[in-house]
């Protein structure tokens, strides 16, 4: 048996829209990338958020953390079980990271510990919506508003995933989305960023090329561009912008696929929780998943372990996730110790990835499954 962890979806127009975008013009912002922002417009509907592509979701949360004007010693909570980027964009706005711990339920930022981490220098709060699974975001926006904070949603796992009837990364003010090639809609790199603010947008659009009006000299709204706010170059490839097109329009039937798989899981592991081993990762009520990522949290580190090499044995991927940000030499750096959140420690520690993507079939979901209740009963 050979089931990889990762199975990119083969959209039909792929090589038909790379071809017409090489014969055509390579230009920033060309056909497929107004091709691949009207598609979007339908993903995240309404006029109260505003989109620019991005060569990255970094890049798209470095905007946002550019656009929020931190002076120097302000701070941005954020969770400790993350991958870099948004402490990276924090640190490079001048801002402190001020890490917190997780909900063992979701590993989503855990409200009470932000709460309590909340000083007259907090600017804005960072919610990482975990495996595609929505923070929850009422109690969140109901915080940030009563400390005055800025909500940049990190949408990176979240395209086709909902918090109730809102698409993730439309209720904060700013969201960030990743097209990077791990993720259900791909193009190998690219991003997207939300603007709740009109302003905000028209301060990102001149951001991303390089600090200049281009974007309105492009729509004719002035004779000429130039140079007007500080700046980088931000916008994605016209090439990645045709294959991220052909991706979206997939988009519907792959995020199906996936959460079929994520339920076949949830029932084919029901014994896992019934008889001890470990917990089931969780969809609270208010949340619409999309079949990013399914985990396991195991009873103990040495249960995880030995079920990661059982299924390796067989030929089968299972992956842990991040080392916590405040386990890193970086988190060291800040001041944080291994203690200091211990449930970012624990899903460190117990946290196990199965495979899920397009290509798994449900009889193999079922083998999966049953290869690691089998493993845990031996175990046990």
């Amino acid at each position: 048996m050979n089931i990889p962890f990762y199975a990119r979806y083969h959209a039909k127009l792929e090589q038909e829209a790379l071809l017409a975008c090489l014969e055509g013009s390579l230009a920033t912002d060309g056909l497929y990338s107004r091709k691949a922002l009207s598609q979007l417009s339908s993903v995240y509907p309404g006029k109260s958020c505003w989109l620019s592509l991005t060569a990255s979701c970094s890049l798209a949360l470095e905007t946002a953390l550019t656009l929020c004007r931190l002076a120097p010693g302000d701070e941005v909570l954020l969770p400790s079980f993350n991958f870099p980027s948004a402490a990276n964009a924090v640190l490079n706005a001048g801002g402190i990271p001020v890490l917190c711990d997780i909900d063992p339920d979701t590993q989503n930022i855990s409200l009470k510990d932000a709460a309590g981490k909340i000083t007259s220098r907090t600017r804005a709060v960072i919610p990482v919506h975990y495996a595609g699974i929505s923070c929850a975001m009422d109690r969140l926006l109901t915080l940030a508003k009563e400390a005055h904070m800025t909500v940049i949603e990190d949408a990176a796992q979240a395209i086709g995933a909902l918090y109730q009837d809102a698409p993730l990364g439309t209720l904060g003010d700013f969201g960030c989305v990743s097209f990077h090639y791990t993720k259900n809609i791909s193009c190998g790199e690219g991003g997207l960023l939300l603007c709740k603010d009109r302003k905000d947008f028209e301060n990102a659009r001149c951001y991303r090329v390089h600090g200049t009006n281009r974007d309105a000299f492009l729509n004719g709204e002035c004779d000429r561009y130039t140079w007007v706010c500080p700046g980088s170059s931000t916008a994605v490839s016209e090439l990645c912008a045709a294959f991220l097109s052909s991706q979206l329009s997939c988009l519907r039937k792959i995020t199906a696929i996936r959460n079929q798989r994520l339920m076949d899981y949830l029932d084919f592991l029901k014994p896992i929780e019934q008889e001890g081993y470990g917990k089931l990762m969780k969809v609270p009520g208010y949340a619409s998943p999309n079949g990013h990522i399914f985990y396991l949290r195991f009873a103990s580190e040495s249960l995880r372990d030995h079920i990661q090499k059982l299924l390796a044995g067989k030929g089968i991927d299972a992956k842990t996730h991040y080392v916590p940000l405040h386990l890193s030499p970086m988190g060291k750096k800040l001041g944080y110790r291994p203690k200091d959140l211990p449930e970012s420690l624990a899903c460190y520690d117990t946290l196990l990835r199965l495979p899920i993507h397009t290509s798994l079939t449900m009889e193999q979901a079922w083998q999966v499954s049953e290869m690691i209740i089998k493993g845990c009963r031996f175990y046990g």
